[in-house]
C-alpha cells in the first residue's frame, strides 16, 4: 500500500492515479476547468453535464452551509414556526435569488434570533454531511474551480472537521465519540436536562444503561456544547463515513493543516483502539462508551445477534459494517498493528470478508424489513469497497455481497433492486465497476443505474426542504386495497397495515417524487405511501448531497 513507499513516490503515485490533481493535489490548474478525468456524474468541462441538477446542489449546498450548519459546522435539522411567514419567505428568496453564503448580510435577519430551533447533530447524518464537504471540495479543487470556490469549499470542510472531531473531544475519554451534539449558544436546547456520567459513589449513570443520555461537555474546553452518549452502529458508521471521505480527499493535499491531519490520526487511532479491544466478556468490537459500558447498541462481533452472543452465529450484518469501519480507520492512522488486525485477524483467521457475502441477507425481512440497517449495510460496502486495498479476494467477497445479500437477492422482495435508493444505487456502481480510493473505477460503468440515480436525485423535494404532509392514499382507497397516487396516475396495490411497526405500506417502492417527508431517505421506507405532516421542519438533504457530490467525485474508467 502507499503508506510503504517513500512518501515522495508516494505523492506522486497518487497524483498519477487519480488523473486530475490540481490545487491541493500536486499538478498546478492552468485555468478554470483544466482537468482530464471523468467522474460518474460529467463535471463542467464534459458533455452530459447536468446544470439543472448542479443548480439544486448549489442551493442544498448554500443552505446547509448559510443555515444548518451554523451551530458546530455539521448536519443538523431546523425547525422555523410556519406562522413566521416572513422569515420563511426570506429563506426561500435567499436560496433562488442571491447567490451567496451570508443569510444575515442577504436578509437582515439573524437566524439565532428568528429561528426557532436547531437539533442534534447526530453521527448517522452529521457524518455524511461531512463526506458531502469532502467530495465537493476534492471535485472543485480537482476540476480546477476558480480558486474563490476552492477556497471557500476548503474552509468549509475544515469547520466540518471541526465539528468531527468536536464530537470524540466532548466525550472526554479518548475513543469514545458522541451519538450527537447541540451547541447551546443556539436555540433549541432549552428544557434539556443533562445527567452526570457518574453517581457521589461511582456508579455509572443512568444505573440501566440506554439508547442516549444527554450529557455536559466531558474535556473541560467546550463549555457551551451538550453531547448525547449511546452512539449506535447506524451513528457510528456515519461519523466513520464522514472520516473515511475527509481522509480519501485531504491526505496528500498540502493545503491542509498538517496538525489538523494529525488529530485526525490520532482520534482515529483511539476509536479504533476501543473498537477493537477484548472486553472482560471475551468480545471484541464493541463501542465502549465514556461512563465504561458498552454503548446500547455498540455491538458489531460477528458472533452477536441483537445485543445477545451466539458463538458461530456469523453475523454477516456486522461484518460488513465492522469491515468498512476498520478498514477506513487503517487508512486514516496508517497503523500497522491496525492494519494486521484487518487483514490477519478479522479477514484471513475469522473470515470476515466471506460471512459478509454468504450472511447478510438477515437484514431483508419483506414487509417487515428495517430500511436503517439495510443503510448501515450499504455504508459498510461503501467504506470497504473504498479502504480495502491489499486483499483483492476481500474486495470480490465485499462485491459479492452487495449484488447477492444486499442488491437483488434471488427469491427475495422488498430489495434495494426495486427501491429507486440513490445511495444504495451508487454502492452497487461503486460494487460493479470495482472503485477504489485513489483508483476510481476498474471496470466498465452501469449506465443504466448512474441515470436512475439521477432520476432519483432530480425528484427530491426542492430546496428549501421544508416538512409536509403527504397522502398518496386516503380511507376510501386504503378499503378498497387499490390507489392512485397524488400525481394522479401511479396506481399503488395497497396491502395493508404489515409493515414494520404496523405501518401502512403498498406492493409497489414510490418514486422520489411521491415518497412522504424524511430527514434522510436511504433509511426511509420506499413502500410508505403516507406521511409527515406541515410542521415547521426545515432539512439540509445530507442524503442527497451526499450521493451527489460521490458520484462526480468517483472516477470513471480512464479511456
Amino acid at each position: 500500500m502507499c503508506r510503504t513507499v517513500v512518501p515522495f513516490v508516494c505523492a506522486v503515485a497518487s497524483c498519477l492515479i487519480v488523473a486530475g490533481c490540481s490545487a491541493g493535489g500536486g499538478k498546478a490548474c492552468r485555468g478554470d476547468h483544466d482537468y482530464g478525468w471523468k467522474g460518474l456524474f460529467a463535471g463542467p468541462a464534459e458533455a452530459g453535464y447536468n446544470e439543472a441538477l448542479v443548480e439544486v446542489a448549489k442551493m442544498r449546498d448554500r443552505q446547509f452551509w448559510a443555515l444548518h450548519a451554523l451551530p458546530t459546522g455539521l448536519n443538523t435539522e431546523i425547525s422555523i414556526d410556519r406562522s413566521k411567514t416572513e422569515v420563511r419567505q426570506a429563506v426561500e428568496d435567499f436560496l433562488r435569488k442571491t447567490s451567496g453564503w451570508d443569510f444575515e448580510a442577504a436578509t437582515g435577519i439573524s437566524p439565532a434570533e428568528n429561528f426557532d430551533a436547531w437539533h442534534l447533530a447526530a453521527g448517522a447524518y452529521a457524518g455524511v454531511g461531512l463526506a458531502a464537504d469532502a467530495y465537493r471540495y476534492g471535485v472543485m479543487r480537482d476540476q480546477c474551480y476558480p480558486p474563490e470556490q476552492v477556497d471557500t469549499a476548503r474552509q468549509q470542510l475544515l469547520r466540518a472537521i471541526d465539528g468531527w472531531l468536536l464530537a470524540m473531544e466532548v466525550t472526554g475519554k479518548p475513543g469514545v465519540i458522541a451519538r450527537a451534539i447541540m451547541n447551546r449558544d443556539y436555540p433549541g436546547t432549552e428544557g434539556i436536562e443533562t445527567v452526570p456520567l457518574f453517581d457521589g459513589q461511582g456508579n455509572p449513570l443512568p444505573e440501566e444503561k440506554n439508547n442516549g443520555t444527554w450529557r455536559e461537555d466531558q474535556s473541560g474546553e467546550h463549555p457551551n456544547i451538550i453531547w448525547v452518549d449511546s452512539c449506535s452502529r447506524d451513528m457510528l458508521i456515519g461519523w466513520v463515513v464522514g472520516l473515511g471521505a475527509a481522509w480519501e480527499v485531504i491526505e496528500n493535499d498540502e493545503t491542509i493543516p498538517v496538525e489538523l491531519k494529525e488529530r485526525l490520526r490520532s482520534r482515529a487511532l483511539e476509536l479504533a483502539d476501543n473498537l477493537r479491544r477484548v472486553r472482560p466478556n471475551g468480545y471484541d468490537l464493541e463501542l465502549e462508551d465514556a461512563d465504561g459500558r458498552t454503548t446500547f447498541h455498540g455491538y458489531l462481533n460477528e458472533n452477536n445477534l441483537d445485543r445477545m452472543y451466539i458463538d458461530g452465529v456469523r453475523n454477516g450484518f456486522h461484518a460488513i459494517m465492522a469491515l468498512g469501519i476498520i478498514a477506513a480507520l487503517v487508512d486514516v492512522t496508517g497503523d500497522r498493528d491496525l492494519e494486521n488486525y484487518l487483514y490477519k485477524e478479522l479477514i484471513d483467521e475469522r473470515d470476515f470478508a466471506r460471512i459478509a457475502a454468504e450472511n447478510t441477507i438477515v437484514i431483508n425481512m419483506e414487509e417487515v424489513t428495517n430500511f436503517s440497517n439495510y443503510n448501515m449495510a450499504f455504508e459498510g460496502a461503501w467504506l470497504a469497497l473504498r479502504h480495502l486495498h491489499r486483499d483483492p479476494i476481500a474486495r470480490q467477497d465485499i462485491r459479492e455481497a452487495v449484488e447477492v445479500q444486499l442488491f437483488d437477492t434471488p427469491g427475495k422482495h422488498f430489495q434495494p433492486a426495486e427501491f429507486g435508493h440513490a445511495f444504495f444505487d451508487l454502492v452497487t456502481v461503486a460494487s460493479r465497476c470495482d472503485a477504489e480510493a485513489g483508483v476510481g473505477c476498474r471496470q466498465a460503468v452501469d449506465e443504466a443505474l448512474i441515470q436512475r440515480i439521477v432520476q432519483t436525485l432530480s425528484e427530491f423535494p426542492q430546496p428549501p426542504f421544508w416538512e409536509f404532509k403527504r397522502e398518496n392514499c386516503d380511507d376510501r382507497e386504503i378499503a378498497s386495497g387499490s390507489c392512485i397516487a397524488e400525481d394522479g396516475q401511479t396506481h399503488l396495490t395497497v396491502l395493508g397495515e404489515v409493515g414494520r411497526n404496523g405501518d401502512l405500506i403498498v406492493a409497489e417502492p414510490l418514486p422520489m417524487r411521491l415518497r412522504p417527508v424524511s430527514n434522510y431517505y436511504w433509511r426511509s421506507n420506499p413502500y410508505k405511501p403516507n406521511g409527515g405532516n406541515d410542521g415547521p421542519g426545515m432539512y439540509a438533504g445530507p442524503d442527497f448531497r451526499m450521493v451527489y457530490w460521490a458520484a462526480r467525485w468517483l472516477r470513471r474508467p480512464a479511456e
